[in-house]
């Protein structure tokens, strides 16, 4: 999951940092977090995150104005403001923030926003792009059971059947949200919706298809499964 946290005041950056990361560390997630001081810092970047963090009075752009630029790249983003100014409440809610929080913040509400957040990540349809045959195709993430390699060949199978792609393996699994896929194996990266049947060493998905567990992720994911069904 990538997190970005905007703040021009570095004590609340590190504030966010730390809970945030024992946030996720706690519920098992993979995070990547990006802290930056300004919005600058990243506008003519690679600007897609899940889930965001925002102050909304700084130098140059606000944080209002900000969160729509982020919104354009995924219109999914769960988005937090943190400020010490309140007239900006109904701007923040006209973008479906998940948490307005004053300065200095709480962290039980943090903790509490967040599992609203993680909850509708956890729902939440995201278009990607594949090619197939150089063909372009809009995919919901939600519709894709597993992406697999055979030999050199990446496979991508979803609910109305299987595309053969060009995309690296590593960099396509990389497109999926974390919060409910998992690389049960080195060559099988599974939707966790879709498992119908978990036998430690094997899943059974609601195709029928039977993927292994590695032997050495098999502990890792016993872990992670229960904690998937304890948020589900």
């Amino acid at each position: 999951m990538k997190v970005l946290i905007c703040d021009d005041e570095m004590q609340y950056i590190e504030a966010l940092q730390t809970h945030v990361t024992e946030y996720m560390q706690n519920r098992l997630l993979d995070c990547r977090i990006t802290s930056i001081t300004s919005p600058e810092q990243i506008l003519n970047g690679d600007m897609c995150y899940d889930l965001a963090f925002l102050d909304i009075q700084m130098p140059g752009m606000d944080g209002i104005s900000f969160a729509k630029k982020l919104k354009e790249c995924n219109g999914k983003i769960a988005l937090f403001f943190v400020t010490n100014y309140d007239e900006y409440q109904d701007d923040a809610m006209d973008l479906h923030a998940f948490r307005y929080f004053s300065k200095p913040f709480s962290v039980k509400r943090l903790y509490s926003g967040l599992d609203k957040a993680m909850e509708y990540i956890d729902g939440a349809y995201v278009d990607i792009f594949l090619y197939d045959d150089n063909a372009q195709q809009r995919i919901l993430v939600d519709d894709i059971l597993y992406v697999t390699r055979l030999n050199r060949k990446v496979i991508l199978k979803t609910k109305d059947g299987s595309l053969t792609v060009h995309e690296n393996y590593n960099t396509l699994c990389e497109m999926m949200p974390s919060l409910f896929f998992y690389p049960v194996h080195k060559s099988f990266y599974v939707n966790l919706h879709y498992i119908k049947r978990y036998a430690y060493s094997e899943v059974y998905l609601t195709d029928d298809t039977r993927i292994p567990i590695a032997s050495r992720k098999q502990a890792n994911f016993h872990k992670y499964w229960f904690e998937y069904l304890r948020r589900r």
